[in-house]
């Protein structure tokens, strides 16, 4: 279950994007911002719009770090499992995007928006 109190519903886009951040800071914090710059200047994908395209996001993730990608890709993964209270298993197959629609469903499911 998740520990959000009653009366907050974040949107999908805000547990998704608060998701990114904290994963990203796996490679320091110039590093996340370089690659928030990256993934916005070189793939133009605007940050606002990640959680909508998240097939881009990925490629784009995979352009710039290579097999680290998947690395970031399942901290993302996990920290937004987290936020909602979602068991996350590794997973030989690993599936950014489905994982990403599954959490998208159950946040629909206590409340937080659907975009």
């Amino acid at each position: 279950m998740n520990d959000l109190p009653n009366f907050i519903d974040p949107s999908f886009e805000e547990l998704f994007y608060s998701a990114v951040d904290k994963a990203m800071l796996l490679l320091g914090e110039s590093g996340r911002q370089a690659a928030f710059y990256h993934i916005e200047k070189t793939f133009g994908l605007r940050k606002e719009c990640w959680h909508m395209k998240p097939e881009k996001f990925a490629e784009a993730v995979e352009a710039i770090f290579g097999p680290g990608a998947q690395l970031l890709l399942r901290a993302i993964v996990r920290e937004l499992y987290s936020s909602i209270g979602l068991k996350y298993n590794e997973q030989k197959d690993f599936r950014f995007v489905q994982l990403l629609r599954k959490a998208k469903r159950h946040t629909s499911q206590w409340g937080g928006e659907f975009n």
